[in-house]
């Protein structure tokens, strides 16, 4: 085997480690992102509930006003009757009177019903509330900890990143530099066994000058089919 081989073997598993926690690290804003999306449907209830509410409230005050101007009207004509001298006119003025009576009744059947469609919807407010409520409880808790997460990851990644530079500092320059090119393009592994006359990596078949020269172990071989650095095991 290669000099080289179990030194690069080494910074390899540091390296396959430092990509699966960047990996990780990068992948934890979508997760906060996805745990944040979780309220959009929860909020968009509560905000159809309140403006359900408010809009029974605004047709109530409507009615009320309705109510209010029309025994405005009631109080005038009787006003007006109370000082008539005619008989007919005492009598028109008491249809009206009715007739304003009779919208009153109305109005008055109309905001009671209004006033308990304005309980049903304060019911269902307030459950589209404590529904949010309990998601707004769970997203938080899914956040700290994807922020406790990523908090580990970077602390990790610190640690693997100087382990790293350490295991480099003795590789040969352009051992280091073959490696580091294969490892990045592949994004598995720069360095893979030799089993069965067949690479580690494509699972090709080795020509048998491979085989020779992995066997001489003077220079590092390649495969030559994907390129990756091979060795022999045992």
């Amino acid at each position: 085997m290669h000099p080289a081989i179990p030194k690069l073997l080494q910074l390899q598993e540091r390296d396959q480690r430092i990509r699966s926690l960047q990996k990780d690290l990068k992948d934890i804003p979508n997760l906060q992102s996805r745990a944040k999306t979780q309220l959009a449907g929860d909020q968009a209830a509560v905000e159809a509930a309140n403006l359900a509410m408010k809009e029974i409230e605004v047709k109530i005050k409507s009615i009320e006003l309705d109510i209010q101007t029309r025994q405005t009207s009631i109080k005038r004509l009787q006003d007006q009757q109370f000082e008539t001298r005619k008989n007919d006119e005492f009598t028109a003025l008491g249809y009206e009177i009715k007739r304003y009576q009779a919208d009153v009744a109305k109005l008055e059947d109309g905001e009671l019903e209004q006033m308990e469609a304005l309980e049903g919807a304060k019911a269902k407010l307030k459950v589209a509330q404590a529904k949010l409520a309990e998601t707004q409880t769970r997203v938080n808790e899914e956040l700290k900890a994807l922020e406790e997460r990523a908090a580990g990851v970077t602390q990790r990644l610190a640690g693997l990143n100087a382990e790293r530079q350490e295991m480099a500092a003795p590789i040969d320059e352009d051992t280091l530099d073959l490696y580091s090119r294969i490892f990045t393009k592949k994004g598995d592994a720069a360095i893979v066994p030799m089993t069965n006359a067949q690479c580690g990596g494509c699972h090709m078949k080795v020509v048998v000058g491979v085989i020779q020269s992995l066997k001489q172990s003077e220079t590092l071989t390649q495969c030559e089919s994907c390129g990756r650095i091979l060795y022999m095991e045992g």
